[in-house]
């Protein structure tokens, strides 16, 4: 499953510099982390919560302000409590970053849980 999620970059996303911060392309991922599960109807603020517990990114070339992003994503392993997201960012057939972000699912009481079923079936699909 390959989920796209388009995003322009603002001004205040870009470091002195008019690049777009390094820190702001992590911000876009889970922007399409977050878009994906609400479309899956998996519950983003729901009492639990999905610390990112891992992050991989290797930057390939610059964004900047007014730039249109396509960020690509997709479940790359789901474990018994995590999932690890694939990411890649192009803009305008250029390759911007590419990387992975890890997230273990919590309960409401800080404690890893088990991914439901449905959530399984919904990321495999």
């Amino acid at each position: 499953m390959q989920h796209h999620y388009q995003r322009r970059v603002q001004f205040a996303d870009t470091d002195a510099a008019g690049v777009v911060h390094f820190s702001r392309i992590l911000c876009y991922v889970e922007e399409a982390e977050h878009d994906l599960l609400m479309k899956l109807d998996i519950p983003v603020l729901d009492g639990g919560a999905w610390p990112r517990v891992h992050v991989e990114c290797d930057y390939t070339a610059p964004a900047k302000a007014g730039d249109s992003l396509n960020v690509c994503l997709s479940p790359a392993k789901l474990g018994h409590s995590s999932i690890l997201w694939a990411f890649a960012i192009t803009c305008g057939g250029r390759d911007v970053a590419a990387g992975s972000i890890k997230t273990v699912r919590l309960d409401e009481d800080g404690k890893a849980c088990g991914l439901d079923e449905r959530w399984r079936l919904a990321l495999t699909d």
